[in-house]
């Protein structure tokens, strides 16, 4: 053998064993590849308990659905086909599109997040190229004041002893859910009858000021539920405790359906009560500047999808018209008559 055809075969015999050496890498790899279970319990969820501000609903969503369907599935094992009958079952089951786009938007971040972080390698991304499904256009319901006081009755005598302050706090704030069920009474100033939300869905502060009624519900929140639950208000941090763990409520949906339900209004959601809250601020001459300001809003856009409901005020306003060109409006009689 020449010196150049040793030097070829060696070249050869090289690539045969670092193939080789792959070949072994990538049985281990996969040997090694978590459950999505697994990974979801013990690296997923962690990181976004630890980052993201919607972790308590990401979770619930995350448990309910997507571990119960590829729980016991290896993570490179997910086919992109499950994937999208995964979704027409849930589109099936009478899901809303809008609930099912949620759940696609939380797979697409599991694999993602799994592909980013070398867990699985880009080609075994099921969740690459699936797409959302055609949601519903969105209608805001508003709550009539009569329709609030059928709610406030049922909510009143719901076995809940909380759901009562909470529902009546978010209806007289505009807060969001998560808001207050996470709220401290630290965060309270009773002297300048404000609420700071430390963290807002904006990633900062928020302050929203309190109307007499609302700082009417936390005394009574005070002074009345937090004796009949055997404690009192300041040996807990927080505003709306869960009676049993004297922690935020993680969920309130069974106990607020039971309400909605009972008082003939099964359509209303409870981000509903924020929308409410604008449309009783427009409504009453507001300004849509005063609504961005107390719902938080990051622009303007967001806030004018309320514009059409202050037909009281426009009414007044289209007054103004009237008085400025005073123009007489007795027409009883006819132009021939007035020559």
């Amino acid at each position: 053998m020449t010196l150049e055809d040793a030097k070829l075969k060696a070249l050869e015999l090289s690539k045969q064993l670092l193939q080789g050496d792959d070949v072994v890498a990538e049985r281990h790899r996969r040997a090694n590849m978590p459950t999505f279970r697994d990974y979801i319990i013990n690296t997923y969820l962690p990181h976004s308990q630890a980052t993201k501000r919607s972790y308590v609903d990401e979770r619930q969503l995350i448990q309910n659905h997507l571990i119960p369907a590829f729980g016991e599935r290896k993570l490179h094992q997910v086919k992109k086909i499950e994937l999208k009958e995964f979704v027409q079952l849930k589109l099936q089951e009478g899901y809303n599109p809008n609930t099912v786009n949620r759940m696609i938007a939380a797979i697409k971040m599991v694999f993602n997040r799994a592909e980013e972080w070398d867990i699985i390698q880009t080609h075994e991304n099921p969740a690459r190229g699936v797409r959302g499904v055609k949601a519903r256009t969105r209608v805001d319901r508003f709550l009539t004041p009569v329709e609030a006081q059928r709610l406030q009755k049922e909510v009143q005598a719901s076995e809940s002893p909380m759901l009562q302050y909470v529902i009546a706090f978010l209806l007289l704030t505009g807060a969001r859910k998560r808001e207050a069920l996470d709220a401290r009474w630290n965060d309270i100033d009773f002297d300048k009858k404000t609420w700071t939300i430390p963290l807002s869905k904006s990633g900062k502060p928020r302050y929203i000021p309190l109307s007499p009624p609302a700082i009417d519900v936390l005394e009574k929140l005070k002074s009345r539920c937090f004796r009949s639950m055997g404690y009192r208000w300041d040996e807990c941090d927080w505003i709306f405790p869960n009676p049993r763990t004297r922690k935020p409520f993680i969920n309130i949906f069974f106990a607020w359906n039971r309400a909605r339900t009972r008082a003939g209004l099964p359509d209303v959601r409870i981000h509903d009560l924020r929308h409410s809250f604008a449309s009783a601020l427009v409504n009453e001459g507001m300004t849509l500047y005063d609504v961005k300001e107390l719902l938080g809003h990051a622009n303007m856009a967001t806030t004018t999808r309320y514009a059409h409901l202050s037909n009281k005020r426009l009414h007044t306003v289209a007054a103004a018209a009237g008085q400025h060109f005073a123009l007489e409006t007795d027409f009883s009689a006819t132009p021939h008559d007035k020559r």
